[in-house]
């Protein structure tokens, strides 16, 4: 494998072989990695062929200089140029990542096993069946074997603290192990009949309630036998569907459309003529040719291991311009066994590309008005720092009770909108002093031996004062960020709303108040009100969970005992904090008073 450097000046130079070419910015890092069958023909068309979008001609202009990597073949180029992408992120690439992890139904290594739906399998003892491809259709499964075999759902905590059976057993969803209403045996047969049908085994199980329902007929006990065939008949049903599912023409429709802001995709999953799912992915910083773009996608997308497990008959492509022989080439180097269109030739294929062309229209607007109000502000903000063309805006936010549990939330903001999808949270020790909060927020955002897999926003903004905005300033010199402008917001006496002022930190001029323009001031009260609600939604989960327990322990005559008899009783602190004063009270030793406090305390905001 061949890796050389070129100027841009010595493209006609280049090898007329297949490859990878990495475009570098002038700071000598990588912004864009394509892949080409011939690299020379590919690259000169960067440099020689009108450029007709702000966005490609935005990429363009970065480039300093680049490399390429011969490779023997084009499909070893397109494995390298994927390889690639993972290993340096370039911002102009497409990086598909969703953080969602597929359910699975998990049944647990208890005396009673309890069946549940959970997206990690981190108990080697527990059984795990799936992955499913969404949550509908595993809550569906799990919905059908709680009415045919009533394993339990509680957590343990319940189960073990349980005097009386729960609403599931009043309504036939569990059978009441909890209390002693059905005996071991009984459960571990139910429980087999459970694990055959999830091991696909469901003509095993039909066979043995079919005997079930002639011994109960032929003993004369016909309440018996129809609820048995009862059963029969579910298990039928969903087996039949589950046939269906398996051998019925399946289509993933794929549509595809270019913006200002960026390049959006939505992706309609129809199996057995039903959608079983959609999904919105939007690439802010995506470039290149929209035929990259999309050959990018949807080859990460097709080698994701969830969705190869349920891979579709058919795959309609739909993007207007685009050029279907790449993305042809590109199925048969993967080797997918999907046929590939990009029109609807039946009915049902265009019924379905309509509603996914629909979905992209009002996709499409949001992001306009998004961006019709976001981006002027985002361009005149830019102008206050004499910069150019911004992509992320950060807002820190720290938050604490009353000096413990202290969190930092930052949340980004793109041309387009909030993208939620980037915000993150992070668990600090530094008590109620917000100076070391800050300087602490940046060691673990910017830490060069834990890089984020966020790009640098071009501004950070800090919910403070002029202090802030110097702390944070020191912090950063001590990492390898480069060009993060500062900016504070600081409350106006009384709080009111569109009255704060700003504080920008320049080199030239250090901290300086600057007024800003209506629009940018709303855009930055917004990004505000957005991390504070954040914060406050972190840290109010991240209360419960650590220091509830202790906190209960300060209220004068409950101990120890009773603290972990209340927990009990109501299977976790969770459900401690939804609990009444009334349902309080009818825990063993707990007055009204001492309901009331408690009540108080896991009720405070």
């Amino acid at each position: 494998m061949d890796s050389s450097q070129y100027n841009i000046s010595e493209i006609s130079s280049l090898p007329e072989h297949s490859g990878v070419y990495f475009f570098y910015s002038s700071d000598n890092q990588v912004i864009y990695v394509g892949k080409a069958k011939n690299l020379k023909a590919r690259v000169s068309q960067y440099f020689h062929k009108k450029v007709n979008t702000k966005r490609l001609y935005m990429l363009i202009n970065q480039i300093d200089y680049l490399r390429i990597m011969v490779t023997q073949t084009e499909s070893d180029a397109l494995i390298l140029e994927n390889q690639m992408i993972k290993k340096y992120n370039p911002k102009y690439n497409v990086l598909l990542k969703d953080d969602k992890t597929y359910p699975y139904i998990c049944i647990t290594n208890d005396e009673f096993p309890r069946i549940l739906i959970t997206r990690s399998k981190r108990n080697k003892k527990h059984r795990y069946f799936g992955p499913y491809p969404n949550s509908s259709s595993v809550r569906q499964v799990l919905d059908l074997l709680q009415k045919l075999f009533k394993l339990r759902t509680c957590s343990n905590s319940y189960f073990k603290h349980r005097s009386r059976p729960c609403l599931l057993y009043q309504i036939k969803r569990c059978s009441g192990p909890c209390v002693g209403l059905v005996s071991g045996d009984d459960y571990a047969q139910d429980l087999k009949q459970t694990l055959s049908l999830l091991q696909g085994n469901g003509e095993d199980v039909i066979a043995f309630y079919l005997k079930r329902m002639q011994n109960a007929s032929d003993n004369q006990n016909f309440e018996d036998a129809a609820e048995y065939r009862d059963m029969i008949q579910s298990l039928q049903l969903f087996i039949q569907d589950t046939m269906q599912n398996e051998h019925h023409q399946s289509l993933d429709i794929i549509v595809a459309q270019s913006l200002v802001s960026g390049f959006l995709i939505h992706v309609n999953q129809y199996r057995s003529n039903q959608m079983e799912s959609r999904k919105e992915y939007f690439f802010p910083e995506a470039n290149g040719f929209i035929e990259d773009v999309i050959r990018q996608f949807f080859y990460q997308y097709y080698t994701d291991p969830y969705v190869m497990k349920s891979l579709p008959k058919t795959t309609l492509l739909y993007s207007p311009g685009l050029e279907m022989e790449n993305i042809s080439a590109l199925v048969k180097s993967m080797k997918l066994r999907i046929n590939l269109k990009h029109r609807a030739s039946t009915n049902s294929e265009r019924t379905f590309l309509k509603t996914a062309q629909t979905g992209m229209q009002f996709a499409v607007s949001r992001h306009a008005n998004q961006a019709q109000y976001y981006l002027p502000a985002f361009i005149k903000l830019a102008s206050v720092f004499n910069d150019g063309d911004w992509k992320f805006i950060d807002c820190v936010d720290i938050s604490h009770f009353n000096g413990k549990h202290t969190n930092a939330a930052c949340v980004r903001f793109s041309s387009s909108g909030p993208l939620k999808s980037s915000f993150r949270s992070y668990n600090l020790d530094t008590g109620n002093d917000d100076y070391a909060s800050m300087r602490s927020f940046i060691q673990k955002r910017f830490n060069p031996e834990k890089p984020s897999s966020l790009l640098p926003p071009n501004l950070l903004l800090i919910d403070g004062g002029r202090g802030q905005l110097s702390s944070i300033y020191q912090a950063l010199q001590k990492t390898p960020v480069e060009k993060l402008h500062l900016l504070s917001i600081c409350k106006a006496p009384g709080r009111k709303s569109g009255e704060e002022t700003y504080y920008m930190l320049s080199l030239d001029q250090g901290v300086t108040k600057v007024e800003l323009d209506t629009d940018v001031k709303r855009m930055l009260e917004n990004l505000r009100d957005h991390a504070h609600r954040f914060a406050i939604t972190r840290q109010r989960k991240k209360f419960l969970k650590t220091s509830l327990h202790s906190n209960l322990l300060d209220i004068p005559g409950l101990g120890p005992q009773r603290v972990t008899s209340l927990i009990h009783h109501f299977g976790g602190l969770e459900l401690l904090s939804k609990a009444s004063i009334d349902q309080i009270v009818k825990v063993p030793g707990i007055s009204k008073a001492m309901a009331e406090k408690i009540h108080t305390l896991v009720h405070k905001p």
